[in-house]
């Protein structure tokens, strides 16, 4: 794998910190990887994979919005300014971290904002918008879902089978949960469950745009299947406001 050595560059930047979060500059870390490869997808494959082992990551057929969402832990309407580019074109992204610990989704980010800073010189800055959400809550009777025990790799796959659509999950949580459920309704969904846990589980509904579907919709499917319901709502939510991104040189 050839590789482009990022400890060796560094970016200036300008930045106020509040509450944690960064408010104006690149999305730069002191986390970064050892080494990255990235290339275009040209396989016209609609779906991404995800593959981690300890101190490797590699996100193959991903779309650069998606590495933003990776890399700040946001969903799609909390992304703004971006040129469409970002949603259509796909890449493979191998990345090392000289390490030989598995890191978590939250693990990754600052890794990510660094990459984004330096490979594809990624400058943003934060404010708060009112945004129309669904808010992910247990049902009155409390969720359905089994916690993962016992080994096993992460996996949430979301596959057709005839007229429906099935999500089945190993290790999986509630942040890439919200993900896909926002992807499926159009609407940005924050995970209110108070779940923080790995489970496994299997989601199964039927696809709306499909007249000969027969099953549960997906909100039904949820209060059957995992004791969730989805609750409309209106909250101030922080937003990366994109205001400068380059495609990367590939290696």
């Amino acid at each position: 794998m050839s590789s482009f050595p990022i400890k060796l560059l560094a970016v200036a930047i300008v930045m106020l910190a509040r509450d944690g979060h960064i408010l104006d500059g690149a999305a730069q870390s002191a986390a970064t990887f050892d080494a990255v490869s990235i290339k275009r997808n040209h396989s016209g494959a609609a779906a991404s994979d995800t593959n981690t082992t300890p101190g490797r990551l590699n996100l193959i057929n991903v779309t650069p919005i998606s590495l933003v969402w990776r890399a700040f832990g946001l969903l799609n309407p909390q992304i703004a300014n971006a040129p469409s580019w970002m949603s259509s074109e796909r890449y493979d992204v191998i990345a090392v971290t000289g390490g030989g610990d598995a890191l978590t989704d939250k693990d990754r980010q600052p890794f990510l904002r660094a990459m984004l800073a330096e490979r594809w010189q990624f400058r943003f800055h934060w404010e708060t918008k009112d945004l129309r959400v669904y808010s992910l809550v247990a049902g009155k009777n409390g969720s359905k879902f089994v916690s993962h025990t016992g080994p096993g790799e992460y996996a949430m796959k979301l596959q057709p089978e005839g007229n429906h659509l099935i999500l089945r999950s190993t290790k999986g949580n509630m942040g890439r949960l919200v993900e896909i459920l926002s992807g499926q309704t159009g609407s940005l969904v924050i995970n209110d469950t108070g779940l923080s846990g790995e489970y496994d589980f299997t989601l199964e509904w039927a696809q709306d745009q499909n007249p000969d579907a027969t099953g549960p919709s997906l909100f039904t499917a949820l209060q059957e299947q995992l004791g969730l319901r989805l609750e409309s709502t209106r909250k101030p939510m922080p937003v990366v406001v994109i205001d400068h991104i380059e495609r990367p040189s590939e290696n």
